[in-house]
């Protein structure tokens, strides 16, 4: 019997923090897919469309529709289906990017090994997508998260928005370890102006406004 293999959450999720709080890319949200794989790692992004017309490669035939990175000549690069909704596109390279980001073997044969790489790279997109800190701020301050508010904001999908939700539903930022925990702060003051644009800190307290907030972080969980 095959040896299940565990998502390791805790590295996809530390990586993706520390390109938020480096990154010169990620200035504000939505941003440029594109220019963060290549600032990240160098790695040109390519249309299904020009891989068929350059190389005469139907990339889909390497079983995916939507996005997959290889290498030609020795080279990564991501191709993408750019008949794709937008949300979708940003998404699918980012996925992508986590398998070198995160140090996967792209020659793996192996159904688990592989499978685990997939649920941590999708893991690993949604962060960077929709920072976990961020969203939680944003909730702190009375910003009601629903799947509409997160498409609008951060210019992702409707299926991505509802697995972020679904997600963070199950999660705590009290469960996270200190490595997870590292640049949370960094995150936060970087992206301050953007939080405030959407909820300007509170300048007093109200109990009952607490209540209410304190009544809908518990619905998560």
């Amino acid at each position: 019997m095959p040896v299940v293999q565990k998502p390791n959450f805790s590295v996809a999720y530390s990586r993706a923090n520390e390109i938020l709080a480096t990154s010169n890319v990620i200035s504000t949200f939505p941003y440029s897919a594109i220019d963060l794989v290549k600032e990240q790692m160098g790695i040109p992004c390519k249309s299904y469309q020009f891989a068929l017309s350059k190389y005469g490669l139907d990339v889909r035939d390497l079983g995916s529709d939507s996005a997959i990175v290889t290498e030609i000549g020795g080279r990564y690069i991501i191709f993408y289906d750019k008949e794709k909704p937008e949300g979708h596109i940003k998404f699918s390279l980012l996925h992508e990017l986590g398998h070198p980001a995160n140090g996967h073997n792209l020659a793996t044969t192996d159904s688990n090994t592989y499978q685990k790489y997939e649920i941590e790279t999708n893991y690993f997109a949604a962060q960077l997508l929709m920072p976990e800190q961020i969203i939680r701020e944003l909730q702190k301050r009375g910003k009601a998260i629903t799947v509409s508010f997160l498409v609008k904001t951060f210019g992702v999908s409707v299926a991505a928005a509802q697995k972020r939700i679904e997600t963070l539903a199950k999660t705590s930022a009290e469960w996270r370890n200190r490595q997870e925990k590292k640049y949370d702060d960094i995150i936060l003051l970087r992206h301050e102006h953007f939080i405030n644009s959407i909820c300007p800190p509170r300048t007093y307290f109200n109990y009952e406004d607490e209540y209410e907030l304190q009544r809908q972080r518990d619905s998560w969980y």
